[in-house]
């Protein structure tokens, strides 16, 4: 009888063992699929805050970025719209007694790396990623390879005229007949001829002060002068550099060698210009250039990027006149292998030293002479390539098109059909500046200015590429009360980026 209810007790006991286990098993069970869920609402709370990229930047320049504080300036607005989603899918229903229940009690932005970052790494890699372009990089290697050669030959020709470009010592004899007025008859009647001498460098100089837009664009063409603000605009935390004007009034032969080798160093430079391609070729396919105009607030974007004036005009102008500059050298080359040129300039140098008095400086007047009339040759070749012709890489005797004392067009020689178009020099000009954050951030400065038309309130700098959240999830306890152990907390840290790299 004193045994009775011993086994009672023990299955008791062994029943209440097992539920223990059993209940610890599901609860252990359930935080572990409850962590499986979170994970998975978490990522699809990822792909929903990364869905928000920007419509309008995506579809016009195929550049996946997000504005974080949905044009509120606040960064706290992606904290909160993830909370959101996460609270939807976490504590939608109410029930925080159900199996899976749960509390968002944290979310924090951190890391977050905007367009601007890291000299704008994240533009740079999606720009490459976007742009396969074979042709452009065939065609920029090809120009860089004629302009290597070219680099060497503008060298020789600066260092062949700063060294016969010297005064010539006149002898005592002929400046005693010169003083004492020895054939007066003749100089007589030469001094009409003398004074009737015109100074191709003054025609020049006359033909510029028109402007350089009248004399290379079609006629009838119309250029926006109207001036855009950049002053808050990306670019702007930026230091610009001036650009030194370079002198055409080609009176001094040190200026002269000084542009002659200058040219030669960018000609260098422009040799590697095929490892730039991609950024050049998302440049012409998505910014509007003379001639090639776009739905955009400045028609001469291309050209903004390069020189980043404030208005069509001036960008226009300067980025034309410095195409003149980089056929200049070229033209010169042409003009010191062709000794009949030499000697036509040989013959105005003399005319014009002869009627000033100055026929000590012939040889420095004669080369002065052939970079005014490699200029104005440049002049001319730069309007036909606005009016659709294409120039030749290598300039030869036969396809010259000007005249020394007039400077104007003669013969009918033809522009080749295979060459540089406009558009070739604008990658060109691209690729040799691409390497600078400036010139990135000259493009931003346009993306910017196109997409307020519809968005006042974007910030191109507020864009970002990637970024991390982090945070606190609480799963509530199913059997017991409190559960303030760090068994029911989840700590999450998400990164979110476009970059598929």
């Amino acid at each position: 009888m004193k045994n009775k209810g011993q086994i009672t007790v023990l299955f008791s006991c062994m029943i209440s063992i097992l539920l223990v286990f059993t209940l610890t098993a599901i609860e252990v069970g359930r935080i572990y699929c409850g962590r499986m869920k979170l994970r998975a609402v978490i990522h699809s709370a990822q792909s929903s805050i990364l869905a928000d990229y920007n419509r309008e930047l995506f579809e016009r320049y195929h550049l996946l970025f997000m504005d974080p504080t949905y044009g509120t300036g606040s960064s706290a607005m992606v904290e909160e719209k993830f909370s959101d989603y996460l609270k939807a899918s976490l504590e939608g229903d109410g029930r925080l007694g159900g199996l899976y229940s749960f509390c968002v009690e944290e979310t924090a932005l951190s890391d977050c790396k905007t367009i601007m970052d890291d000299h704008m790494k994240q533009l740079k890699n999606q720009i490459t990623d976007y742009e396969k372009e074979e042709g452009v990089v065939s065609k920029l290697a090809e120009a860089g390879k004629q302009m290597a050669g070219a680099s060497k030959e503008v060298l020789e020709a600066s260092d062949k005229t700063e060294r016969n470009a010297i005064e010539i010592p006149q002898s005592e004899d002929k400046e005693d007949g010169e003083m004492t007025g020895e054939n007066d008859s003749d100089s007589s009647n030469g001094d009409k001829a003398e004074n009737d001498v015109e100074d191709p460098r003054d025609k020049l100089k006359q033909m510029l002060s028109q402007g350089v837009l009248v004399l290379l664009l079609p006629e009838g063409s119309e250029i926006s002068e109207e001036k855009q603000d950049f002053s808050k605009s990306p670019s702007h935390i930026y230091p610009e550099t001036e650009e030194k004007e370079k002198d055409a009034d080609f009176q001094d032969v040190s200026k002269l060698v000084s542009v002659l080798n200058s040219s030669a160093k960018e000609e260098n430079l422009l040799t590697k210009a095929g490892q730039k391609a991609a950024f050049t070729a998302y440049v012409m396919d998505h910014f509007s250039s003379q001639g090639d105009y776009k739905d955009s607030v400045m028609h001469c974007e291309a050209e903004y990027i390069i020189k980043g004036k404030a208005c069509d005009k001036d960008n226009l102008e300067a980025v034309l006149s410095e195409i003149i500059w980089m056929r200049m050298p070229i033209n010169y080359i042409c003009l010191i292998k062709d000794p009949e040129k030499q000697t036509e300039a040989l013959t105005v140098a003399t005319a014009i030293c002869s009627a000033t008095g100055t026929m000590a400086l012939v040889e420095i007047v004669k080369y002065l002479l052939l970079g005014c009339w490699s200029y104005a040759e440049s002049v001319y070749e730069v309007r036909q390539l606005m009016h659709g012709e294409k120039l030749p890489y290598i300039k030869t005797p036969v396809d010259w098109n000007t005249d020394l004392k007039s400077l104007s067009k003669t013969g009918e020689n033809s522009f080749p059909d295979t060459g540089m178009s406009y558009k070739d020099y604008l990658c060109l000009m691209l690729a040799a500046k691409e390497s600078k954050d400036l010139t990135y951030a000259r493009m931003l400065d346009l993306i910017e200015k196109n997409l307020q038309v519809k968005d006042e309130n974007l910030s191109v700098v507020n864009l970002c590429g990637a970024f991390t959240i982090q945070g606190k999830i609480r799963q509530m306890p199913m059997l017991v009360k409190g559960g303030n152990d760090g068994a029911y907390d989840f700590y999450y840290q998400e990164e979110f980026s476009y970059d598929i790299r």
